[in-house]
């Protein structure tokens, strides 16, 4: 499957989320959202009191769980439920407490392997849009779409602000820059799978595009990639 999945890669708050959601709905893709996953798996730890350096404790468990996406193309904002055994976690997840951990689990180089497996079994079975931070460089290397998004500070600590007022969660924007920065900075230099612009891709900086045009460029890179050209 290959040939017809598109990768999304970047930092917290370049976009990666919206369009692929949007490049799903409107492609009849199947929406992969990585960064989900290692997040489920934080949230698991947690509840369950797990050590978040304790590799093998959260793998254990973490083999004794279902975790699978749902897609909805009715509601954007909510395109795909996470289901940790049998229940939506979907908001769970994105909580403060998640947000400040999951860095922690996500280098565990035995975490990302385990996760990477899952994620190239899902994509393999149907035409995807996978969104992360190594989706492109170590999850599908070869996949035909490979797209990098970046923006600046400003505009992601905007973004991160909007979706934290969504989920009815509260930052000051000095307190979102400070979180961003210092996620880019583990995400950058972690030795197992670190966030880099993946060999082929095409970066875009989405500070001043719309959402719109974001989407076009995508789709007309996709499509000609798809007819060889």
């Amino acid at each position: 499957m290959e040939n017809k999945i598109i990768t999304i890669d970047g930092p917290a708050g370049s976009g990666k989320s919206t369009i692929a959601k949007l490049l799903a709905k409107k492609l009849g893709l199947v929406y992969i959202d990585t960064g989900a996953m290692y997040r489920a798996l934080t949230l698991l730890a947690i509840e369950n009191n797990i050590d978040l350096n304790d590799e093998k404790s959260i793998l254990d468990i973490a083999k004794k769980s279902e975790l699978k996406f749902e897609n909805n193309v009715n509601d954007e904002n909510k395109y795909t439920k996470v289901i940790l055994n049998g229940r939506d976690i979907s908001l769970d997840i994105r909580s403060k407490k998640v947000g400040d951990a999951v860095s922690i689990v996500s280098k565990l180089s035995g975490i990302r392997e385990y996760l990477v497996k899952l994620q190239r079994e899902m994509a393999s079975s149907s035409p995807s849009v996978l969104e992360g931070r190594d989706t492109g460089s170590i999850v599908c290397p070869d996949a035909i779409c490979k797209i990098y998004l970046t923006a600046n500070i400003e505009e992601r600590v905007k973004r991160r602000e909007k979706q934290l007022c969504k989920n009815n969660q509260s930052l000051s924007k000095s307190q979102i820059k400070c979180e961003i920065e210092t996620r880019d900075e583990i995400d950058s230099s972690r030795e197992n799978s670190p966030l880099i612009v993946p060999e082929g891709s095409t970066v875009i900086d989405t500070t001043f595009m719309t959402i719109e045009n974001e989407f076009d460029l995508i789709k007309n890179i996709y499509i000609k990639k798809l007819k060889g050209k």
